[in-house]
């Protein structure tokens, strides 16, 4: 009997690999260096050598995370599509749409195959963020292969901010087109699509809509009295109805026989527009930074216990 893409990217891990707690050393580095602000303008010495000490223990931890990922990054082998053994791999080659879908991307922003975004206010006030969803496909001279990207940690060279009014747009993509590499483990499928139906894609279309009123009154309230009335509920249910037909033509005409995701035993997936080599070099010179942060820490710490 065959199996979906979707059943295949549930499927429990039975690779090997040391299941850890996986946090990113630039989010360790964020938080490190508030702690170290808070120390530099703190005037009691205790929460002074407090913050320090945190500090310096965040920026080992983003010290072993940044070599962690270096070391995931060396000894992961690369493998073309068509012959990639089961489990953990590492793959390059052009992304592409996703199915019979000729186009996709954030607002007014470039075509992409996935995409983060963050919307600002006036003074800088956070309104809403997000990413990508969708899954795409990764292609080499072998084959094809479809990359869940839920879960991963997307390094991204191509970046776009723009302007509207008085909002502000920020957005990290993957271009349609680009070379990519991903690190994950790979799972090969079937294609069955019994289960699939166009009403049950509007159904979930239109659960995740209401789900998010503020949204869903910004973009068809017409006469923005705080509800809609019947005509704009019907102009909402087309374009759901639009976009519920879509994503069933993608689901429908699939027919990639491998899928990568993030592994299930807590190793971290990893998806980037730069090369391999590239990301390997930028974690090594990351740990170095980490570990320059955690030493100043620590003298800073002793300077300020024993003066």
């Amino acid at each position: 009997m065959s199996t979906s893409v979707e059943s295949v990217l549930s499927m429990p891990n039975n690779t090997t690999g040391t299941t850890r707690f996986n946090v990113s050393p630039y989010l360790l580095d964020c938080i490190a260096v508030a702690f170290v602000a808070f120390a530099w303008s703190a005037e009691n010495i205790t929460l002074q050598s407090l913050s320090y000490l945190i500090a310096a223990l965040l920026a080992l931890w983003a010290t072993l995370s940044a070599r962690r990922l270096r070391q995931y990054i060396l000894d992961t082998p690369q493998s073309k599509i068509a012959s990639a053994a089961q489990g953990f791999v590492e793959l390059q080659g052009r992304a592409r749409f996703y199915g019979d879908r000729t186009t996709q991307g954030f607002h007014h922003g470039p075509p992409c195959v996935w995409h983060r975004f963050a919307i600002f206010g006036l003074v800088s006030t956070l309104i809403k963020t997000g990413e990508s969803d969708l899954p795409f496909i990764i292609s080499d001279e072998s084959g094809d292969c479809v990359v869940n990207a839920s879960g991963a940690k997307v390094l991204s060279s191509s970046r776009r901010d723009w302007f509207e009014g008085l909002t502000y747009y920020r957005t990290r993509y993957i271009r349609h087109g680009a070379q990519v590499y991903v690190i994950g483990e790979l799972r090969t499928n079937g294609c069955d699509k019994s289960f699939y139906s166009e009403k049950t894609e509007l159904t979930s279309v239109l659960k995740s809509w209401k789900n998010d009123q503020a949204w869903l009154l910004e973009e068809f309230d017409a006469d923005n009295n705080g509800e809609l009335d019947f005509e704009e509920w019907e102009a909402a249910r087309k374009r759901a109805e639009h976009i519920a037909r879509e994503k069933y033509e993608v689901k429908r005409h699939d027919h990639v026989e491998t899928a990568i995701r993030k592994p299930s035993n807590g190793m971290p997936m990893l998806i980037s527009d730069k090369s391999p080599a590239i990301l390997a070099k930028k974690f090594l010179y990351l740990s170095y930074f980490n570990m320059m942060v955690a030493t100043l820490c620590k003298i800073a710490l002793f300077y300020g216990i024993f003066t």
